[in-house]
């Protein structure tokens, strides 16, 4: 389903979720991050640019619960289409969300405010770059978002159906939802406007979030044990995702 070079899965490292491409130097800045010049470039393929602190291991350990807040878009600068209307933004974050939100539960309250052992996931997916699609009849698959009800799938259809995402950076962060303390940042760059192979669809977003979804709630899984008892969270893939009917 994926394209070769495009949304495929990390190593086993950190909070980490995507392997993405070698970008510039500098990290590209959306203003999603209060501070972007702690990121560095990826030793190794796991990402574009990543930071983890020194007290990560340990924070990770004594997690209970996990506040995911609604993911934030933010087009490009020049992108060919800037039309997306509030409702049709809200949908796709709202599907986002839920998809790692789903990851955790059964394991890990999902929360709404700060508290002892309780992180939280800040999520944006920036630098969008949207081109309308010929108008042709589209025929294709979109997950069913798990309670994504069937107005809200309209909406999202009525959208995605219509345009082609081509490019986008996805910038996560992890927090101690108490002291604000960041213990990671990731930027991974998916998709490339001026490749067809590098082709990013509203599909593979969906499929390629809710896997990386269920590998990141098997690292915090992991954190706790000794080596022995971890499991390989990058043995998990799309054959092991629930996207309803």
């Amino acid at each position: 389903m994926f394209a070769s070079n495009q949304l495929r899965i990390l190593a086993p490292c950190c909070f980490l979720i995507f392997q993405g491409t070698v970008l510039a130097e500098d990290p590209p800045e959306s203003g999603f991050f209060d501070d972007y010049s702690r990121l560095e470039p990826a030793a190794a393929p796991w990402a574009d640019f990543v930071y983890i602190s020194d007290s990560y291991a340990t924070e990770m350990a004594s997690i209970q619960a996990i506040i995911i807040p609604q993911p934030e878009l933010f087009l490009a600068p020049d992108s060919k289409y800037k039309g997306m209307k509030p409702d049709s933004m809200k949908v796709i974050t709202d599907s986002m969300q839920q998809l790692f939100e789903e990851a955790f539960v059964g394991g890990y309250q999902i929360a709404y405010s700060p508290g002892p052992n309780t992180m939280t996931l800040r999520m944006a997916f920036s630098n969008l770059y949207l081109k309308k699609k010929p108008r042709i009849p589209v025929v294709g698959w979109l997950p069913h978002v798990y309670l994504l009800t069937s107005a809200k799938r309209k909406i999202r259809d009525e959208f995605t159906d219509n345009i082609l995402l081509t490019e986008l950076v996805w910038e996560a962060e992890l927090t101690d939802s108490q002291t604000g303390e960041i213990l990671g940042q990731i930027i991974v760059k998916l998709g490339e406007r001026n490749d067809k192979k590098e082709f990013t669809s509203w599909d593979e977003l969906v499929v390629a979030m809710a896997v990386g979804a269920e590998r990141l709630r098997c690292r915090f899984d992991n954190a706790p044990l000794l080596a022995p008892q971890q499991r390989d969270c990058f043995e998990i893939t799309e054959a092991d995702i629930d996207f309803g009917d």
